[in-house]
């Protein structure tokens, strides 16, 4: 499934965008998630930079999930992505949370060699 989830988010030209602006978020007059959101329309997913690099890690995979099984219920997708991310071995995860990380994130994660892979 990593593969699956890989290719999409290399390929599909998705833009993964980190932002904190969630309040009062709309679109078709439903009410987007507080952590992240897919506008497939736009090739766009926005994910919320203030839950921890591991939550926006498990939202991306959520997101993709729903660009992958479109037709699937929330209630699978949330199943799936869980785990999806329990099973993600160490550099599967720290591929995913290059995507999820600000570069200041990056940059400061890099200096002091803490990678943040616990699960």
């Amino acid at each position: 499934m990593f593969d699956k989830l890989k290719r999409v988010l290399i390929h599909s030209g998705y833009q993964v965008i980190l932002t904190g602006d969630f309040a009062h978020r709309k679109s078709g007059g439903l009410a987007r998630g507080t952590k992240g959101y897919i506008l497939p329309d736009d090739l766009k997913i926005f994910i919320n930079k203030h839950i921890g690099i591991n939550d926006r890690v498990l939202t991306l995979v959520h997101e993709l999930l729903h660009e992958i099984y479109s037709a699937w219920e929330e209630p699978r997708i949330d199943r799936t992505s869980q785990r999806i991310f329990r099973n993600l071995t160490v550099s599967q995860l720290g591929f995913l949370q290059f995507f999820v990380m600000s570069p200041t994130e990056i940059r400061s994660t890099l200096k002091s060699r803490q990678f943040p892979v616990s699960i």
